[in-house]
């Protein structure tokens, strides 16, 4: 995958969540955008995932650490502190979505709450058939779509989604416009929209990202 295509897509900041596609690139010292740098924060009151795309990651944990690989997933709840590192020699791509978004308290840096350093991230594997961590923040469910499959569905008045392609190609429409997505595209669904996801050309594999969860499903 051309990682400079790849980080060109983005999705919009709004109260409920941010994110987008991300990279660190071999010899560099963080990710790229990444105002904050590689340090162990919090997010108080919200949600992060984060998806591996490609090459190896160091995640500090609290007081421990873990690595992933391509086609892991993690999901970090509010309050538990946390760090991205390359850990590998290839470039690492990596897609992360924070909710809610939280303009005037992004993150935190110090004064965690009292055993937030023993706290642990909750860990997933993109696969068919999988399942992904979910929260009250940040619902990712795996679709595993056969050839000729429809998913459709609509956000509430107060939530969005993301749509990501992981395997394959689909015709994705959000409202009024459509297209094609190919593996690792994504798309994102404001409040209150409708959106189908039509599988015409091959079995799919997708996230779909509801922000915030919502009912139980």
């Amino acid at each position: 995958m051309d990682w400079r295509t790849w980080i060109r897509q983005s999705l919009p900041r709004t109260d409920y969540m941010r994110g987008g596609a991300t990279i660190w690139p071999v010899g560099a010292a963080r990710l790229l955008d990444d105002a904050l740098g590689p340090i162990l924060h919090i997010h108080d009151d919200a949600s992060e995932i984060f998806y591996f795309v490609a090459g190896r990651c160091r995640l500090e944990v609290g007081d421990s650490e873990e690595f992933f690989e391509a086609g892991d997933f993690v999901l970090v709840p509010p309050q538990v502190p946390h760090n991205v590192w390359r850990a590998g020699d290839e470039d690492l791509l990596v897609l992360w979505i924070v909710a809610p978004h939280f303009q005037a308290n992004k993150w935190r840096t110090d004064n965690f709450p009292a055993g937030a350093m023993q706290k642990r991230a909750i860990r997933g594997r993109v696969v068919p058939g999988g399942s992904l961590p979910r929260d009250d923040q940040i619902e990712s469910r795996l679709l595993t779509l056969p050839d000729g499959a429809r998913e459709a569905g609509r956000t509430a008045a107060r939530q969005e989604a993301v749509v990501y392609i992981v395997e394959g190609q689909a015709d994705v429409r959000v409202g009024h416009l459509s297209g094609r997505l190919a593996a690792h595209e994504f798309v994102h669904v404001p409040v209150d929209t409708e959106y189908v996801i039509d599988c015409q050309a091959g079995s799919v594999l997708a996230i779909l990202f509801r922000l915030p969860r919502g009912p139980a499903t």
